[in-house]
């Protein structure tokens, strides 16, 4: 009898010392995941660590696009202007109004565009980059001319591939570091831009036998070195992203932006669907939503440079 005592006693002990290790690891659990949310919070971003460490810096805005018809219209509003051509690449720096500018041309795909970014942040340090143009469609509501800011940006075909399938991967930066797998635009970009969205010309565009005004919508842009012209693909991207828009170049510029500690935001014009549509549509509507992507941008600069006007003046 002794004997069943000594071990119900013994299992009761294990029993209750289990339970209590598990209490303790479920709240240092639960720490970590505070101090982690902590953390998050106490993070400052690009801008206001650039204003904690130059307060006194004077704003210079770099537009990027990668087709030259991307890049055409901001060039002509660019006086007086200065072009520096470094391995190849023809930076046009001046002024838009009042505001200090750099506009470059970075060339289709993740590699030319991650190379223009990073010879446009080693040579002109600009305090912000926007990157635009045009876009593939995937959320379903959106049509040729309506526009997606991004508020944050991902590379779809980054990752792992087997016969299943790709399953896409943080990037890594240069010291094999992780990145996130979203790159956050800026958030004073974000809201200006949506500010720009109600004052910008934007034409009016012909989709579907019916004239209207395209909309300005907030989401994830995606990045991948492919044009999209599949359902299947598109619909897979709007599944596992969350995905409003794809493209080719936005997301490894938000690397070189994000690593560097550059504010920055991808601004896209919807030129086609992203389906089996997706060439014929391009080719009808590449010229007008590259159009309403350079108006919303330059909005976006004039608003821009009436913040810092209004900020100056406050300083005087």
């Amino acid at each position: 009898m002794n004997k069943y005592v000594f071990y119900i006693a013994f299992s009761f002990l294990l029993v209750f010392f289990n339970l209590n290790s598990f209490t303790s690891f479920a709240q240092t659990a639960s720490d970590i995941e505070a101090e982690k949310e902590e953390s998050n919070k106490n993070k400052l971003s690009a801008r206001q660590r650039q204003e904690l460490e130059n307060p006194n810096r004077k704003p210079f805005t770099a537009v990027i696009g990668a087709m030259q018809v991307e890049v055409d219209l901001f060039k002509l509003k660019v006086h007086p202007k200065k072009d520096t051509v470094i391995m190849g690449v023809t930076f046009t720096v001046g002024k838009m109004r009042t505001r200090d500018v750099v506009v470059v041309k970075s060339g289709i795909g993740k590699v030319n565009s991650a190379m223009t970014a990073a010879l446009l942040l080693e040579h002109f340090n600009p305090s912000e980059v926007i990157f635009t143009g045009i876009a593939g469609g995937i959320d379903e509501k959106l049509l040729p001319g309506d526009i997606v800011v991004g508020d944050r940006a991902a590379q779809h075909d980054f990752g792992q591939l087997t016969k299943e399938g790709i399953t896409v991967w943080q990037t890594f930066d240069y010291d094999e570091t992780s990145n996130p797998l979203y790159f956050p635009c800026d958030s004073l970009l974000i809201e200006k831009t949506q500010e720009a969205g109600e004052k910008a010309r934007i034409k009016f565009i012909r989709t579907y036998d019916a004239k209207r005004k395209p909309t300005v919508n907030t989401g994830t842009i995606v990045t991948g070195d492919v044009f999209v012209a599949s359902t299947q693909f598109k619909n897979r991207l709007e599944k596992e992203f969350k995905a409003k828009a794809v493209e080719m170049e936005g997301g490894a510029v938000a690397q070189i932006c994000y690593q560097q500690g550059v504010p920055f935001v991808v601004i896209r014009s919807i030129s086609d669907t992203a389906d089996e549509n997706a060439a014929k549509l391009y080719k009808k509507f590449l010229k007008v939503a590259s159009f309403n992507a350079a108006h919303l941008v330059s909005e976006l600069i004039f608003l821009l440079e009436k913040e810092e006007i209004k900020k100056m003046n406050k300083e005087k």
